[in-house]
């Protein structure tokens, strides 16, 4: 099964995770020691966000969105058939579109180059052609 991995990932810097970790720490230590549940919850979340790995594909099935925990992973799946529009921006230096999804009032944006963009809107109108394309300025 071919995956479309958009370009506009965004990743955690190692200084961003280094504080993170440390202030979910302190926030467990400082909860444990006054005895705070809401600290010690604070602290878990923080640590917990630290390990969260998010992962955005097109497939064959539509667009899947997959959050990995230590414990537990959950796909958040947009289907081809809910998708009813989909709008082309040009990116400023030419070279990537931005395609913005759409589903009832909902949008994702996604990034691709230019081919790889006219491949994913292939696929997409192959699965469901009511979609409909529309270019943005």
């Amino acid at each position: 099964m071919k995956e479309y991995i958009p370009l506009d990932v965004k990743i955690i810097r190692k200084s961003t995770k280094i504080v993170a970790l440390a202030l979910g720490l302190l926030c467990l230590c400082a909860g444990i020691y006054m005895r705070s549940v809401y600290t010690i919850i604070v602290g878990a979340l923080i640590l917990l966000a630290m390990v969260l790995q998010k992962k955005t594909a097109v497939t064959e099935r539509g667009i899947e969105v997959t959050y990995d925990m230590i414990l537990f992973k959950r796909v958040e799946l947009w289907s081809f058939d809910e998708i009813q529009e989909i709008h082309k921006e040009l990116s400023p230096d030419g070279n990537r579109y931005a395609l913005h999804m759409m589903k009832d009032i909902m949008s994702k944006r996604l990034v691709f180059p230019i081919p790889v963009a006219e491949e994913v809107i292939a696929l997409a109108l192959a699965k469901n052609p009511r979609i409909h394309v529309a270019f943005v300025d």
